[in-house]
């Protein structure tokens, strides 16, 4: 095994070539399929809020003997959500964050420093890439070839940082899209309550009891994820920026700090809330375009 203290990056044309490899389409196909399912719990608590923060009032203002008893449904919903479907989504989110690390220290030769016990096993793996299209056709309708952009030509040390910045860029911008997605759409729903209520022309405490109380929980789990998922972001913007900042300096980039970075990316994946995948499928082409111009561009200016 290699020592972390003496890890040597592998030249970039190994890098290209390693990550256009069975085993590491195998393990991109697994992570991305192990995130799906994350955000599918993590959908599941998202519709149960949703439903009750559209029905609720309307139940409530229709039927007011109701109002205390549709509360305490979106009190249990939310802490069911909080609870049963949250852990699930942290567990498979973890599962993810370790297969995914696995590909990077593959296609980076890295060290194995640490064995995350949230990886899957090697059967989990095999049934969650298996596919009738076979491997090779299932990466290239998914688009997973060549998911780094590699000069081959470039030193290998600066092929790795780079390609760990793009992936802390890339989140980044990708949670920024949703979290200003998920704020439009909360603040739109409000003001259409607001709005409702004052052309009904209803009393205060029916506003009160009808409207606002039993939206509330829904609205503080939106917060706490607008609030979660922008710090996520900006911790993925730190990232970022400070390995940009190597690589505009004159020294060159030794092995232990890529896998100092590549630590901080595994612990940012295992709490990083979960971003939609439209949301992901809207931006995917833009940002992509976005991210290999900026590895360009490193490359570059690369002293």
């Amino acid at each position: 095994m290699i020592s972390p203290n003496s890890y040597l990056p592998p030249s970039s044309a190994s890098i290209a070539s390693r990550q256009n490899s069975d085993e590491a389409l195998r393990l991109l196909l697994a992570q991305r399929r192990l995130y799906t399912r994350a955000k599918r719990w993590q959908g599941a608590r998202w519709i149960g809020v949703a439903i009750l923060g559209v029905a609720a009032p309307f139940i409530s203002l229709l039927i007011p003997v109701s109002a205390v008893t549709v509360g305490a449904i979106t009190g249990v919903w939310l802490f069911v959500g909080r609870t049963l479907f949250f852990a699930a989504e942290v567990r498979t989110m973890k599962k993810a964050a370790a297969v995914q690390e696995a590909l990077d220290l593959y296609i980076f030769g890295m060290p194995v420093t640490i064995e995350r016990a949230a990886r899957p096993t090697v059967e989990e793996i095999e049934l969650l890439v298996s596919d009738k299209r076979g491997l090779r056709a299932t990466a290239r309708a998914e688009r997973l070839i060549d998911w780094y952009s590699i000069e081959s030509a470039h030193p290998g040390a600066d092929t790795v940082a780079i390609a760990q910045r793009a992936n802390a860029a890339y989140t980044d911008r990708l949670i920024r899209t949703a979290v200003k997605i998920a704020a439009f759409l909360t603040a739109l729903w409000m003001a259409l309550l607001v709005l409702w209520s004052a052309l009904s022309g209803l009393e205060f405490g029916n506003v009160l009891l009808g409207l606002i109380f039993p939206v509330l929980p829904a609205v503080l789990d939106v917060m706490d994820y607008l609030r979660g998922s922008w710090r996520a972001a900006e911790e993925r913007a730190d990232l970022a920026r400070a390995i940009e900042s190597r690589l505009a300096g004159n020294q060159p980039i030794i092995g232990q700090e890529l896998i100092s970075w590549q630590t901080q990316l595994y612990n940012l994946r295992c709490t990083t809330p979960q971003v939609p995948d439209f949301v992901y499928k809207l931006s995917r082409r833009r940002n992509e375009r976005a991210m290999s111009a900026a590895s360009r561009a490193l490359r570059r200016n690369r002293p």
